[in-house]
């Protein structure tokens, strides 16, 4: 069971931009999305990223909810096709995507505060939620480069976002950099361009009404395009680097619409301009950018700043130089804003911002395994944090492949970096949709907190079972808008006042887990059930909520085990005589079940927790 409240800010003053009865319509889920920015940025030459803007600042929290992959769809190789990742589950769904849009590294969609899917693009068109091309949307990125990249997607680290508009005009706007010769490509771009959608046409698919519009034009630093909400609680912040220069654009995003605020400038420029990721910390009060200049001489590097929501300015560079050289990284800051991730080819950093020498605290956290599939490595490259508390890494390579940071909260080794966790029913390369945090509301008190909205909580969680004793349970709080105090109810008469707890139940059982979170403007509470073993409270076993996907499958296949927690689960699968050919352990969540030297054929298979069967069916195996 859920209960959850839609808005996560209120009004202080009823007068304020939105009367009780439009956030009521919000709380809802009535309301239909409105305007977004696309902004793109272009790898080498040009900084290509996309910012889609939705009115919806006094509720969004959903928007990033599907994650796309892959190529446009094969009716003959489904492993060529694409990928949704649904975060509106938990786990998260997977399920096949058939479009005509490949996707390189430039991938940004964007969904309704429901978490419905809206529209999506790969920085040369848009497509609407029915996978076609947007009204007008093609011709994004006008020029040569753009030409030459055919229909393959826009290739560019960190090249999309989307951010909601505060306009509340069900507009959107999409920004890009220009190239003008694949023969004469740096590692900057030119100029900055927006580009305008509004979702009103064509029966809610959109249409785009502006093309390539000019924002900026000078010399911008290669991708690394990021954006953080302002302090009010409504606007947005754009920051893009000038090459090889310690200045900056700071741009704003405002009703009145998409404002260059001019240079400012903090610390050290860089020697080198190289490919990486910036991010802002999920609180919004560091900037971070990882630099890969080591592409070009013996050093990258790691800076960090503080960062003002009410002026939009940098302070204090922390630069940490590391020897590297690598073709392949970026960085994701932990939901708790403690932890820098940074992947970099063969390893994975850590960071403590929390430290007082933040450098002499990095720690590594994984190693390169050496993995390969079909002989092509799967080294660590972009990381984006998800909805879901973890971080997901995408490969440079084209493979079925994500890695996984499950508990970037904590420092090493129980953060747990799992490499290749996650197949992807199709193949993926170099992409990773490029999100901001959504969830982040006013900074409450500050001298820029003029709108009268206040943080409102919303109440959250997951749940990861104890691999060593199945009745231990590992709750992990993902609430949001600056929550207080907590109130977990574990359903077994056991309560809890921690941020996230581990109980240990006495039995098994079902049970009904609650976290109520509260501050000083109001409380929201979220449950969900839980069966725990093989037998429920209750008058009858309750379904259990088990898929096998992808199917038909070929070098792996998923097993997604959602609100149970088994006490000994096993995959099993036999041939069509009845012979045992592949037995798996299968915990709570998400299992991938590697089919190799499985012969192609029809399979049937069965999941038992001990002597309860769980789910049977066909598996085909190409």
């Amino acid at each position: 069971m859920e209960n959850e409240e839609a808005n996560g800010f209120s009004l202080r003053r009823s007068g304020d931009l939105l009367g009780k009865a439009q956030v009521g319509d919000l709380a809802s889920g009535h309301f239909q999305c409105p305007a977004l920015i696309i902004l793109t940025a272009m790898r080498i030459s040009l900084s290509f990223f996309v910012l889609l803007i939705n009115f919806q600042w006094l509720s969004a929290q959903n928007h990033d909810h599907v994650w796309l992959f892959g190529y446009d769809s094969n009716p003959t190789y489904l492993e060529w096709g694409g990928t949704v990742m649904d975060f509106n589950n938990s786990p998260p769904n997977l399920s096949y995507l058939y479009n005509e849009m490949n996707f390189v590294e430039v991938n940004a969609s964007i969904c309704n505060q429901g978490g419905d899917l809206q529209f999506y693009t790969n920085g040369l068109y848009v497509a609407n939620k029915n996978h076609q091309p947007m009204l007008n949307g093609i011709g994004l990125n006008p020029g040569p480069f753009a030409n030459d990249m055919g229909d393959i997607g826009y290739i560019l680290d960190q090249g999309a976002f989307i951010i909601p508009h505060p306009d509340g005009t069900n507009r959107y706007l999409i920004h890009a950099d220009r190239v003008n010769s694949t023969v004469e490509l740096k590692a900057h771009s030119s100029k900055l361009y927006y580009t305008l959608i509004d979702m009103n046409q064509a029966n809610g698919l959109g249409k785009v009404i502006q093309k390539n519009q000019v924002i900026l034009s000078d010399t911008i630093g290669l991708g690394k395009l990021t954006s953080v909400r302002h302090a009010n609680g409504r606007d947005w912040w754009l920051l893009a680097t000038e090459y090889l220069k310690n200045s900056y654009y700071r741009i704003l995003i405002t009703p009145e619409g998409v404002q260059n605020l001019g240079t400012s400038s903090t610390g050290n420029p860089l020697p080198k301009e190289g490919i990486g990721q910036a991010v802002f910390t999920p609180d919004g009060s560091k900037y971070i950018r990882n630099s890969l200049v080591g592409m070009f001489q013996d050093t990258d590097y790691l800076d960090i700043y503080d960062f003002d929501r009410c002026t939009g300015l940098l302070s204090n560079q922390i630069r940490i130089p590391y020897v590297h050289g690598a073709l392949a990284g970026g960085v994701a800051v932990s939901p708790n804003s403690r932890f820098i991730y940074m992947p970099h080819e063969s390893v994975v950093y850590q960071f403590d911002l929390w430290a007082d020498n933040i450098a002499a605290s990095k720690k590594v956290v994984a190693t390169y395994d050496g993995f390969t599939e079909n002989g092509i490595p799967t080294p660590f490259y972009l990381a984006q944090l998800a909805p879901d508390g973890k971080i997901y890494i995408n490969v440079s390579n084209g493979v079925h492949y994500l890695h996984v940071i499950h508990q970037p909260n904590l420092p090493f080794p129980d953060c747990n970096v799992e490499q290749h966790g996650i197949h992807l029913p199709t193949y993926n390369s170099a992409s990773l949709p490029n999100f901001p945090n959504y969830r982040l509301g006013p900074l409450d008190g500050s001298p820029c907190d003029t709108l009268g909205l206040d943080n409102h909580p919303i109440a959250k969680f997951r749940y990861d079972q104890d691999t060593s004793d199945y009745l231990s349970i590992n709750f992990t709080d993902l609430s949001y808008y600056e929550p207080t105090t907590y109130g977990w109810q574990f359903g077994d008469g056991s309560s809890s006042n921690e941020i996230n707890p581990v109980h240990t139940y006495a039995s098994d059982g079902t049970y009904e887990v609650c976290l109520t979170v509260a501050n000083g403007y109001g409380l929201n509470t979220y449950c969900r059930t839980l069966q725990i073993g093989t037998t429920a409270t209750g008058e009858a076993t309750p379904e259990v909520n088990l898929t096998v996907f992808p199917n038909p499958a070929m070098e792996a296949t998923n097993i997604i085990l959602s609100d149970y927690l088994p006490r000994h689960a096993t995959l099993t699968l036999y041939t069509a005589t009845g012979q045992s050919v592949l037995r798996h352990c299968i915990s709570a969540g998400w299992n991938t079940v590697p089919l190799e030297g499985i012969a192609p054929g029809l399979y049937f298979y069965e999941v038992k927790d001990e002597e309860r069967v769980l789910k049977s069916g066909k598996l085909v195996k190409q």
